[in-house]
């Protein structure tokens, strides 16, 4: 199976967009219809992904010290349980709280996106495991960091987003949803062109570089996609809010790192083959079927 091969696979799916980038060129663009090329797509919880790019800048820019600090920090009504949640719980989503999403399926967080108050709703939140043991999906984690985000640079975190991320990279035309008190979702939300998308895997690639410019810091981009906690069968292992693939968990034979989003959107790296891909489809039960194909992909040409 190559990559014609892959993008013909795709062609018989409800795939919209899927490209590659390798070896500094786009060596694959397939776009449905002509549409699809300039349309903005819901990303869903790749913008988890793009929320963990933010905090290594907060960090690198001095916002935050260390993402082993207290939430209680920066949130100081925090419930008496909760006083040692640091970042790092909510980065690797083992904060031990009572939170259903993933697992059994994919269910929608509904309570929580119709509350009145998100932030409160999630501290709320009664824990049942002990924190940093077991990673359990949590969108309300990833909205946290985004309020943290917010309250430690005083600007909103698509005001952050821009500044630092997507000017550089050009990137103009995206839309990100708010909570009722006007915070930028953390956990999904955004829209973005599928070209967009495949800016953000490049600028992993090359290890935080944007036409020599470091936008985040390699070291960051580095402990984000190492293997922290194992997840969910066939998903592979997580790291801070990315999902990790390898030999070990899931018999792919190169190291790779990737974003995922609900419905089969996907935003691929796999370092050694210097690869990027982007894959965006409308498979809302069968969002691990493009995974499946590119990771057969890689077994393949192994």
């Amino acid at each position: 199976m190559n990559l014609s091969e892959l993008e013909h696979t795709f062609k018989k799916k409800k795939v919209n967009a899927f490209l590659v980038y390798q070896k500094g060129e786009i060596v694959t663009e397939y776009y449905k219809t002509e549409k699809c090329a300039q349309n903005v797509y819901k990303i869903n919880s790749i913008t988890k992904s793009i929320i963990s790019i933010l905090i290594g800048i907060a960090l690198e820019k001095g916002y935050i010290h260390s993402i082993h600090t207290p939430i209680v920090e920066w949130i100081p009504n925090m419930p008496k349980e909760k006083q040692l949640l640091t970042m790092y719980h909510l980065l690797t989503m083992t904060t031990g709280e009572d939170w259903k999403e993933f697992g059994d399926g994919v269910i929608f967080p509904n309570d929580f996106v119709e509350s009145q108050n998100w932030i409160d709703y999630i501290l709320n939140k009664p824990i049942t495991k002990q924190p940093g043991t077991k990673m359990n999906y949590n969108s309300g984690s990833s909205h946290v960091l985004s309020y943290i985000l917010q309250l430690v640079t005083g600007m909103t975190t698509a005001a952050f987003v821009d500044k630092y991320l997507f000017e550089p990279l050009h990137i103009t035309s995206y839309q990100w949803q708010q909570d009722p008190q006007g915070i930028f979702v953390g956990g999904f939300g955004m829209k973005m062109k599928p070209k967009d998308m495949l800016k953000i895997g490049q600028l992993c690639l090359q290890n935080g570089y944007w036409n020599g410019q470091q936008l985040v810091s390699s070291n960051w981009i580095e402990q984000s996609h190492q293997k922290r906690f194992t997840t969910y069968e066939r998903v592979g292992a997580y790291g801070y809010h990315w999902w990790i693939l390898d030999r070990e968990t899931c018999n792919v034979p190169y190291h790779t790192y990737f974003a995922m989003g609900y419905g089969g959107q996907y935003i691929l790296i796999v370092p050694q083959l210097e690869l990027t891909a982007v894959i965006s489809s409308q498979m809302p039960k069968r969002g691990l079927v493009p995974l499946k194909l590119f990771v057969k992909y890689l077994q393949e040409m192994h």
